[in-house]
C-alpha cells in the first residue's frame, strides 16, 4: 500500500491494491492500480473529502476536500513488510502574493467546515439505521398496539430532525431546485465556495459557519436526546414482551 503522510507522520490518505470501493466514506483506503513492470502514480494534493450517506443529492456542492497547503510531506510505500519513505515538498504558485498564514487559514477552515459536512451527514445515516431497525419491529409487534405508537412517534419525531439537516425530497439533481436546501448542503456549499482560489477564508464565510454550525448543534443534540428516550424504551418493550426478533414460521 502507498500512504500520503503529513511531516509528523499524521496520514492523510491511503492507497491499496487490496481496497473495496467505499462510496460513502473519501478516508477509507482507496485503489491502487499497478501492472508488472515500472508504476507512476499521481496524488491529486487533496485531503479526503467529506462522509456521505446512500442517496444523498446536494446541490451545486462536489465532494472535493481541502488542497494540501504548501509545504513538506512524506510518501511511504509497503510492499511485504518492508517500507520506504520519501519526503517531497509541496511548492506555492509563485505567482500568488499569499503568505504561509494565508494558505494556513483557508486549509484549516476548510477542514473544520468538511468536519462539519461529515457530522451532518453522520447524523442522517443514523437516522436511517436506525429507522430501518424501527421497521423491522414494525413487522415484528403488529399486534403490540402500545409499541406500535412509540415506533410511529419515534419514527415521526426522527423525520422532523432528518428533514432540518437534509432535504429529503430531493432525489434527483434537478429537485433542490424546487424544494431548496437544508444544513447539510448549506454546509457543502460553503466547502466548495471557499475554494474556489487559494485565499483565506472572508469575514462573511467565517459568520456564516459559525450560525450554521449551531444549528447543525441545535439538532444534533435534539437526536441524541430522542434517542436516549426512545431507544431503551423500545427495547424494554421487546424484551418484555418476548418479541421474536428472529422467526421461521
Amino acid at each position: 500500500y502507498l500512504d500520503i503522510l503529513e511531516p509528523n507522520g499524521k496520514l492523510i490518505q491511503r492507497f491499496s491494491t487490496a481496497a473495496k470501493e467505499n462510496k460513502t466514506d473519501p478516508s477509507a483506503t482507496k485503489k491502487l492500480k499497478v501492472k508488472s513492470g515500472g508504476n507512476r502514480f499521481v496524488w491529486n494534493l487533496r485531503y479526503p473529502g467529506f462522509k456521505s450517506f446512500d442517496g444523498m443529492v446536494l446541490y451545486s456542492s462536489p465532494n472535493v476536500g481541502p488542497k494540501a497547503p504548501p509545504g513538506n510531506y512524506k510518501v511511504k510505500l509497503t510492499h511485504n513488510g518492508k517500507s520506504q519513505e520519501q519526503e517531497f515538498t509541496i511548492v506555492k504558485d509563485l505567482r500568488l502574493p499569499n503568505s504561509d498564514a494565508d494558505f494556513k487559514s483557508q486549509f484549516d477552515f476548510l477542514i473544520e467546515v468538511r468536519n462539519q459536512v461529515s457530522r451532518a451527514n453522520q447524523a442522517i445515516a443514523d437516522i436511517r439505521t436506525v429507522k430501518k431497525d424501527l421497521e423491522y419491529v414494525t413487522n415484528k409487534s403488529k399486534n403490540n398496539s402500545a409499541l406500535q405508537k412509540m415506533i410511529t412517534d419515534f419514527k415521526t419525531k426522527l423525520e422532523v430532525i432528518e428533514n432540518k439537516i437534509h432535504m429529503t425530497k430531493n432525489q434527483s439533481r434537478q429537485d433542490p431546485l424546487n424544494y431548496g436546501i437544508r444544513i447539510n448542503n448549506r454546509l457543502a456549499f460553503l466547502l466548495a465556495d471557499s475554494q474556489r482560489g487559494d485565499y483565506p477564508p472572508t469575514d462573511q464565510s467565517k459568520e456564516f459557519f459559525i450560525e450554521i454550525k449551531k444549528e447543525l448543534d441545535v439538532e444534533i443534540e435534539s437526536l441524541n436526546a430522542l434517542m436516549t428516550v426512545y431507544v431503551s424504551k423500545i427495547n424494554d418493550k421487546v424484551s418484555e414482551n418476548k418479541i421474536k426478533m428472529i422467526s421461521l414460521e
